[in-house]
């Protein structure tokens, strides 16, 4: 009981709120950690295996079902290639080569394609101020693709291609994750939080195993500190314990508040790669990353301001 309680103490929401900003964008920094001694896909399937098996404890552990029906399998296949397989690849690959506070600018644009696709398939009204906040999340990332690589390190000019196509495949994975929320949100209502992810974290991990004994050359691995701990931080951290947290906070404190974990993260892993990995980071980025978070507040300004009028507040 005494834990119960202390749990339930503002100071401690608080601080797990703060914490799981920090452990989110902090993953941006960890996969480029680990890079440098796990081959990308290699270093994806141990994170999504390692995370599967937890899942599956924690299913069996609360007794929690894995509901399967036609809709519920074509979900959790949907979720597979594009929450997971396809979109953390691109993430993975692109950081390769682009710092990883700018990867993890570039994904913040994903409420945008929320926005855009919820308008689209969910017949989801745009007002101005959440189609001004499109225009501004738009022009930020126009900032960010305007950079001056020179800046960023010795980056040569027949890799500076490479570099904007890095650029382009984080775009895409937010568009991809995007795209899984929307379906998420019409199939996937009646399904538990943790049950929903057991099925698609799996089937990406052994597929991403597989994929990575034929393309990666497995001889170049090596099992440091660096590989397997950011194998172990982001399979536990990063996924299982921010992910119960977040669902448990989402109980307790207003939505208002919880919605500002996506503001947050990037600025933890902007100040992590800029201080902790010593990246560099341009002008032109931070304005685009300034640009891309206010447009953020601006989409998110209806969802933030129906919340606040209903009284957003402690439980």
């Amino acid at each position: 009981m005494k834990f119960q309680n202390l749990l339930e103490k503002n100071g401690i929401k608080i601080f797990l709120f703060v914490l799981i900003c920090f452990i989110w964008g902090s993953t941006w920094f960890t996969i480029k950690v680990g890079l440098q001694e796990l081959p990308p896909l290699f270093s994806l399937s141990m994170r999504f295996l390692l995370a599967g098996i937890v899942l599956l404890i924690l299913l069996k552990k609360f007794n929690i079902q894995v509901p399967v029906n036609e809709k519920q399998i074509f979900l959790y296949l949907y979720l597979t290639f594009f929450s997971f397989l396809i979109p953390f690849s691109f993430v993975y690959w692109a950081e390769l080569t682009i710092p990883s506070n700018l990867a993890s600018i570039l994904f913040a644009t994903m409420p945008f394609f929320v926005a855009i696709f919820s308008k689209i398939f969910l017949k989801e009204d745009l007002n101005l101020i959440q189609g001004i906040g499109l225009l501004v999340g738009f022009a930020g990332v126009v900032f960010i693709f305007n950079v001056d690589i020179g800046h960023l390190g010795d980056i040569s000019s027949s890799e500076s291609v490479k570099f904007f196509v890095s650029m382009m495949a984080v775009i895409f994975s937010a568009l991809f994750n995007a795209s899984s929320l929307i379906m998420v949100k019409r199939y996937g209502g009646a399904i538990h939080p943790l049950a929903i992810n057991f099925l698609p974290l799996t089937l990406s991990g052994l597929t991403l195993f597989i994929i990575s004994s034929i393309f990666e050359n497995w001889d170049a691995i090596k099992f440091g500190v660096k590989g397997i701990g950011s194998v172990i931080y982001l399979g536990i951290f990063g996924s299982i314990v921010t992910f119960t947290v977040y669902y448990w906070l989402l109980k307790k404190i207003s939505a208002v508040i919880m919605s500002l974990t996506a503001f947050l993260t990037p600025v933890f892993a902007i100040l992590i790669g800029v201080f902790i990995g010593k990246e560099s980071i341009t002008v032109n980025i931070l304005i685009g990353a300034l640009l891309v978070l206010m447009g953020m507040l601006l989409v998110n300004s209806s969802f933030l301001m129906k919340k606040i009028t209903n009284g957003g507040k402690y439980e």
